[in-house]
């Protein structure tokens, strides 16, 4: 683990993790409206492949075609997530950590490993529970095939998640090191969501959508999953990622 110390130090990253919240919550999710827009910022590679997402938690049907399609999907299939592979742009600002460090995001990931990262916001009672307790989960099995992960969450909520509540929500799942939970100022912390094409309707942080990103080293195309993801899932694509032929 000395090498992702280092690498975390070199830009004032310290470990964060996010609240672990169980999956069997459906009938609080369904009331609620996480979805979204976005426009392609990157170079999409044609790898799309359909899995499991439950049908409340998609976008927008109302105002978004496609998710026309993927609620017919998901109602013959019950659950389904999408997959591809992008190309995304790593603008250069500055966030801030659980302890208030100022952290250049282009830097960060410039870190010489797996990384992933997804987009939350501690006040969240939808669908960021389920992929933080995925991302918590998911620790040991990774660990397992290979230890050498970097782990980011983002917060979109900027003004509230203050350093300090993210440091406490990292304490609810005994965050390892090398799992990094970021906040900063709201334009800078949007840019970041832009370039992964993460932007979510009328900005506002509602209807953000279930994302999760994986990147097998620096300069590879990031794996865009869309969906919410168990964490035997997330590992399932933690390693085809990493040892394809053996997947």
């Amino acid at each position: 683990m000395k090498h992702i110390r280092a690498a975390l130090s070199s830009v004032s990253a310290c470990a964060l993790a996010v609240a672990l919240v169980g999956f069997s919550a459906p009938a609080a999710m369904a009331g609620s409206g996480h979805s979204g827009h976005g426009h392609d910022h990157g170079q999409t590679h044609d790898i799309t492949t359909d899995h499991r997402m439950p049908i409340h938690l998609g976008m927008d049907a109302a105002n978004d075609s496609r998710a026309a399609n993927d609620s017919q999907n998901a109602m013959r299939d019950g659950f389904q997530y999408k997959r591809t592979l992008n190309d995304y742009p790593m603008s250069d600002v500055i966030l801030r950590d659980s302890h208030a460090r100022k952290v250049n995001f282009a830097e960060l990931m410039q870190y010489d490993g797996p990384v992933l990262l997804n987009f939350i916001f501690t006040s969240c009672a939808t669908i960021c529970p389920v992929m933080s307790a995925t991302f918590g989960q998911t620790q040991d099995d990774l660990v397992a095939i290979d230890p050498g992960y970097l782990m980011v969450s983002i917060s979109i909520d900027p003004e509230y998640d203050t350093p300090r509540r993210l440091r406490d929500y990292a304490k609810l799942h005994d965050a390892r090191e090398n799992w990094v939970l970021l906040t900063g100022q709201f334009d800078d912390i949007f840019t970041v969501v832009r370039d992964f094409d993460a932007v979510y309707k009328g900005e506002n942080k509602m209807y953000h959508r279930p994302l999760t990103f994986l990147r097998k080293a620096k300069g590879a195309p990031w794996l865009r999953l869309e969906g919410l993801l168990s964490s035997e899932e997330l590992a399932n694509e933690y390693a085809s990622l990493l040892r394809p032929e053996v997947n």
